[in-house]
Order: structure tokens, then C-alpha cells, then sequence
């Protein structure tokens, strides 16, 4: 999930101030350092996602950690984690702030890289994911959660697109980077160096949040507040979904069918039972609305995210380029997204945002089913994977920044952490569902009947995701879009 994405309110009960004054509170530069400040986490935070597609290859290499089998273990526990971490924080926001969840997440964060590039065996290093996880998802609702409560809102979508670029600068950067820090001094050090923007960023921005949130009156639970429990679940029951797709990624003479059965059936139920609790009433029945529109996040996201998973691996390995060759289709994929990203806060775009994220969906659609042709047949050539990840990048470039402001639209402002979770969450869990699907299919078919075929199977898939999505979204009805005033 990207961290240029937030839902905002208006103004905060219980005698947190409006946006404007809080802002104004804090001098010219320390509304700069906190700016700098949330650009440098988002940096940080980024680069990592990032990263972690460049140097995988390399850190389940038989050289390294030798571990090929759970490579999609190292995406979907990340995403786990975090999705934990924003249902948790979610509530801890609502009712004291985003200062100390900030601080928490941060030194989790960190600490999680460290343990990464600490690990000599991939049960450590997927642990380290966890954690990072934990602490991304921590950082995540807490500076979205700064930027609705404390900038006004027609200052919002400017940050927004400022997190955009920030979000997608490591794209361009990142992976080609960490392809090169890994061949000249070690995929550990992608890890490692990463830490030294974290402590950068707490540090300028410490005194801004602290004197910000410092007089913020404690709420009450809102009457719908998400306890605990339903994040163990849905996070537990994602794991124990990828476990029993693990489990059938084994020869069929293998087959433990009493774990697959016994996995699948309760990893269904806690995440369906879970989902019931973060999501807003009507979605299993795919109401308008709301409820359409996390659908519409959920396959979008999920379907894009499990493509970007592999596309590293599928250069690398089947098409013969080096890491960091094979990194710069992350970039490339970043070029487009950034496109899209500008194209859909322009005041000049007479379309509702229903209908950007529709026109976001066709475009991922048509960039992942152009992947499948590339991956299925050997003779197509680069420049058809360049195009389709242009393509695919542009719509969720579009697409993904108008679900935060949908959303915005239709949520009441005293349950801004919840809504964010929520959303959040759909994001997250669709990334770990589809990802988890995609990495089991991937380890099943690939020695059966090679790369091509595999991953032009498993694109078509994921093509076929953002179809659905693209349905999804005349569920969700008009949706005004604030930037141009059309809706």
C-alpha cells in the first residue's frame, strides 16, 4: 500500500482545533521541518518496498539463504504485519494522537531492518519482514492521520501528491540502487542503510508532532472501534490461507490434505469473520458505496502488487538480465504510476472520481494482460514489458490516490483512523491474498512446465482480477471530485 494516500476531515471534536490554526500554530520552519520530516519516512519506508523486489532473487539464492520455496513468504508477512499494525494504531490515533504511534513505529521500523540484514537464515529474515511490517503499518496510519488532522483541506491533495513523489522517487531509484549495493557490498546493506533515514526523520521532526499533538484531548472509543482481536484474526487468518497454499505448491505425492483442508477452512473463516469487523456494513452484499469501494481497492491493489511481486524474478531468471537490468522495470512501472498520480489531481480533469478510478482499472487491466503475453511467449520483446508496465503503473497511478479521496468523500470525519484502517486493510490483505496465490501457483507449476507458461498463467490471473475491480466500480455510484468541482 502507498503512503501517499489519506482520508481527511474537516475539523476534529473534542476540542481539537481545525486544521488551518493547528498549522499556523508551529512556525515557518517548523511547518517545514515536519513536512521534511514526514517526506524523509515516507523515503525511508518506500525505498524498502521497493528494494525488497530487487535483492529477493538474490536473498533466496542457494548462495545466500537458499530458500527459493518461501520466497512470497518475505511480501505477504510484511504486508501482514502491517495490516495488523494500521488496524491497531487505527483506534490508538482516533483517541491520543499520531505522536507516540510516529515515535513507535519508527524505532520498530528500524529495528526491523537491522534484523533483516542480520539474518543467516530465511525463518530470521522472515521474521525481520514481520517487523518491518509492524513498524511500516505504524507509520503509515500515523502520518496519513497527521496530514487529515492537521493541514486544511485544500492543502490535502497538494500534500498528497508531494507523498506521491516521495512514494515513487525510490521507485525510479530504488531498485536499480539496491541491485547495484547488492552486488558491490551486499544485500544486507539495502537493510542497513536504510536506517540512517529513519533516525534522520525522527529527529527533524520530533519537536513539530510533539508540540502539535502535546494539548490533544484523549476521545472515547467511538461506538464502532475495532478491537484487538479482529486484527490477530484477519492477520492469522491470511497466514494460515498462504500456509495451505504453500502446502499445495508441493509435488501431489506430498499432499498433506488434512493440513491444506484444516488451514484453508479456518484461515477462511478468520479472515471472513474479521473483514466483517473493519469493513463498513454492506460488503459482503457488494452495496453502493463504501462498501463497493473497498471491494474495488481490495482486487486492484491486490492483482497489481502480486504482478510487481515478480516481475524481478521473471526478468532475472527467464530473459536472462542481471538484477540490477532487471530492477529498472520497477522504475519504469514508478514513471507511469507518477504520470497517473499528476493526471488525476489536475483542477482541468472534468471526471467524477468514480470515474478516474474506472479509467485507472482499464489501464492496470490492459498493462497486466500485455505482462501475460510478454511472460508466455519468449520472442516478444522488452519493449512490449516496458509498455505494459507503463501502462499498468499510469491506472494505478489514477486509481490508487482516488480511492483515499472517494473515500474521503463518503466518510464521516469523527472515524477518520477507523475509515483509514479500513481501507488500508483492504489494501493490504488483497496485496497478501493475491501475492500469497500468485507465489504458491508460481512454486506448484514452475518445475512442471517452466516460466512461461507459469507466469503468463498467473498474469492472465491477475488480469482477469482487475476486471472484476473495474465491474466493482459502477457499484460504488458518483462520487464528487472535490479538485475539480465535478460530481
Amino acid at each position: 500500500m502507498s503512503l501517499s494516500e489519506s482520508i481527511a476531515a474537516d475539523s476534529q471534536p473534542d476540542g481539537f482545533e481545525n486544521g488551518q490554526r493547528q498549522l499556523t500554530a508551529l512556525s515557518r520552519l517548523e511547518q517545514a521541518g515536519l513536512i521534511i520530516s514526514l517526506c524523509i519516512g515516507v523515503l525511508a519506508v518506500a525505498f524498502e518496498q521497493f528494494a525488497i523486489n530487487a535483492v529477493m532473487p538474490k536473498v533466496a539464492s542457494p548462495s545466500e539463504l537458499n530458500d527459493m520455496s518461501r520466497y512470497a513468504w518475505a511480501f505477504t508477512l510484511f504486508v501482514l504485519g502491517q495490516a495488523f499494525a494500521i488496524i491497531v494504531v487505527g483506534r490508538l490515533v482516533d483517541r491520543f494522537g499520531a505522536f507516540k504511534p510516529l515515535a513507535a513505529g519508527m524505532a520498530i521500523f528500524a529495528l526491523g531492518l537491522v534484523l533483516a540484514g542480520s539474518a543467516h537464515q530465511m525463518t530470521t529474515f522472515l521474521a525481520a519482514r514481520v517487523v518491518q511490517g509492524l513498524g511500516g503499518g505504524t507509520l503509515n496510519i500515523s502520518l496519513m492521520v497527521i496530514i487529515a488532522e492537521v493541514f486544511p483541506e485544500k492543502r490535502r491533495s497538494v500534500m498528497m501528491s508531494i507523498f506521491s513523489f516521495c512514494y515513487l522517487l525510490p521507485a525510479f531509484m530504488g531498485p536499480p540502487l539496491a541491485g547495484i549495493i547488492a552486488a558491490g557490498i551486499g544485500w544486507r546493506w539495502v537493510f542497513w542503510l536504510i536506517v540512517p533515514l529513519v533516525v534522520v526523520s525522527s529527529a527533524i521532526g520530533f519537536r513539530s508532532v510533539f508540540r502539535l499533538y502535546r494539548d490533544r484531548p484523549a476521545r472515547p472509543d467511538h461506538a464502532d472501534v475495532v478491537p484487538v482481536w479482529v486484527a490477530l484474526a484477519g492477520t492469522i487468518g491470511m497466514g494460515l490461507l498462504q500456509a495451505a497454499w504453500q502446502e499445495l505448491s508441493h509435488n501431489k505425492d506430498a499432499f498433506r490434505w488434512d493440513v491444506i483442508v484444516v488451514f484453508a477452512v479456518f484461515g477462511l473463516v478468520a479472515v471472513g469473520i474479521a473483514l466483517s469487523k473493519l469493513m463498513p456494513p454492506g460488503f459482503w452484499k457488494l452495496q453502493p458505496g463504501m462498501p463497493a469501494l473497498m471491494w474495488v481497492r481490495m482486487t486492484l491493489a491486490g492483482a497489481f502488487f502480486a504482478s510487481a511481486s515478480f516481475i524481478t524474478l521473471l526478468l532475472h531468471e527467464d530473459r536472462g538480465l542481471s538484477l540490477a537490468e532487471a530492477s529498472w522495470s520497477l522504475s519504469i512501472g514508478a514513471l507511469g504510476w507518477t504520470a497517473g498520480t499528476l493526471l488525476q489531481m489536475q483542477r482541468w480533469l472534468k471526471l467524477r472520481r468514480d470515474q478516474i478510478i474506472m479509467v485507472g482499472a482499464y489501464f492496470t487491466a490492459a498493462g497486466i494482460g500485455l505482462l501475460a503475453i510478454f511472460a508466455g511467449w519468449p520472442k516478444v520483446p522488452l519493449i512490449v514489458a516496458i509498455a505494459a508496465l507503463l501502462l499498468a503503473g499510469f491506472g494505478m497511478g489514477m486509481s490508487s490516490p482516488s480511492t483515499s479521496l472517494a473515500l474521503m468523500t463518503l466518510s464521516p470525519p469523527e472515524a477518520i483512523g477507523h475509515n483509514t484502517s479500513g481501507l488500508q486493510v483492504a489494501d493490504n490483505l488483497g496485496s497478501a491474498f493475491f501475492a500469497g496465490v500468485a507465489g504458491s501457483f508460481m512454486a506448484a507449476m514452475m518445475p512442471r512446465v517452466g516460466i512461461p507458461i507459469t507466469f503468463g498463467w498467473m498474469y492472465t490471473i491477475n488480469a482477469g482480477v482487475v476486471v472484476i475491480a473495474i465491474i466493482l466500480t459502477r457499484r460504488m455510484g458518483r462520487v464528487r471530485n472535490e479538485a475539480s468541482g465535478v460530481g
